[in-house]
């Protein structure tokens, strides 16, 4: 009895993931209200948690929420679309597990991306909208937010709550099957 209400519980927390993610999308205009300090810390901590290669954790968040910092961080930006809270995502070089079976590639990119999609989901679980901005030039974001030269920017998350009229894009739902998508070997 025990054995089938859990697994009953499992089947719906999984239901209740899978809509989570599908239901996420890419906000592009944010209302003007600033990020609560309990929901920036809880995404924090979803990245903190998130697996990394070797768990050498590398990733580095920066956190840009006041005017200065935004200002800053726009100067050579493509897309400003005026979110309240943006967190500029890399690692440090020094500190990121290496594969020399691969000619010793790095995993940075792969780890700071598992830690950007924790946030990303996070911040979905919390009513919040983020868009993933991946057109930036990592040497200018670095250059004008003083960030170290160790430190390679992957990309930047925009965060914060959707403004009433925003919608995911037409392209949204269009998702192809997984007989297109997926290759039993």
């Amino acid at each position: 009895m025990y054995r089938h209400i859990k697994f009953k519980l499992v089947r719906r927390k999984i239901m209740e993931l899978l809509k989570l993610m599908s239901d996420r999308y890419t906000c592009r205009r944010y209302s003007e209200k600033d990020v609560k300090e309990e929901d920036l810390n809880k995404i924090l901590e979803a990245g903190r948690i998130a697996p990394t290669s070797h768990n050498n954790q590398p990733q580095r968040i920066y956190v840009v929420r006041s005017e200065e910092a935004k200002e800053k961080l726009m100067k050579d930006f493509a897309y400003n679309y005026k979110a309240p809270c943006y967190l500029v995502c890399g690692y440090n070089v020094d500190e990121v597990w290496r594969n020399d079976l691969d000619g010793d590639r790095e995993s940075g990119d792969i780890d700071v991306s598992i830690v950007m999609t924790h946030m990303m989901l996070m911040a979905e679980e919390l009513g919040l909208g983020a868009c993933w901005i991946g057109r930036i030039t990592p040497e200018l974001v670095k250059k004008n937010l003083d960030i170290p030269g160790n430190v390679k920017v992957v990309a930047v998350l925009s965060l914060g709550y959707h403004r009433e009229d925003d919608r995911p894009s037409k392209l949204h739902t269009i998702r192809r099957s997984n007989e297109e998508l997926v290759k039993f070997l």
